[in-house]
């Protein structure tokens, strides 16, 4: 069964494109993914990181965190996925469909990158005022968020 993506998670996935373009990067990593859902201000994980983390802290340590390259890609089109970032997509798919729901949203692309405890991004929401395990808690509930 082939599921969609929301809106809100379609626009977030073009705007990780634009970050990492942006940055000079040649791929669109895990970071780019969170860039993209917090630089869109929409969806279900963007209401949850308001109310768990501060995202006004939270968009400039991504931001620094990282590496800008001196030149521009080279790659045309839509930047490929790193392994971790696609890993995250293919993991919010699995999620969306244990959920029995018709469509991917930002909620499961943020808890399956909260589910790589040995990433960045952890660390980076812990630093803007997160709790990860009520994170965690309030996108698997979904109910506090509501839906894309």
């Amino acid at each position: 069964m082939r599921l969609d993506f929301t809106k809100a998670l379609s626009a977030a996935l073009l705007l990780a494109d634009e970050q990492a373009r942006q940055l000079g990067q040649e791929f669109v990593g895990t970071e780019h993914l969170l860039l993209g859902i917090v630089a869109g201000k929409s969806g279900d994980a963007y209401r949850a990181l308001e109310m768990e983390t501060n995202i006004e802290q939270l968009l400039p340590a991504l931001k620094r965190a990282l590496p800008k390259a001196a030149e521009p890609p080279l790659v045309t089109g839509r930047l490929p996925l790193s392994p971790k970032a696609q890993r995250a997509i293919n993991t919010a798919v699995s999620l969306a469909q244990v959920a029995s729901l018709p469509s991917v949203s930002t909620r499961f692309v943020l808890l399956a990158l909260l589910a790589d405890r040995e990433s960045a991004i952890g660390q980076l929401l812990g630093e803007s005022g997160a709790d990860l395990e009520e994170l965690r808690g309030v996108l698997k509930r979904g109910s506090e968020i509501g839906e894309e």
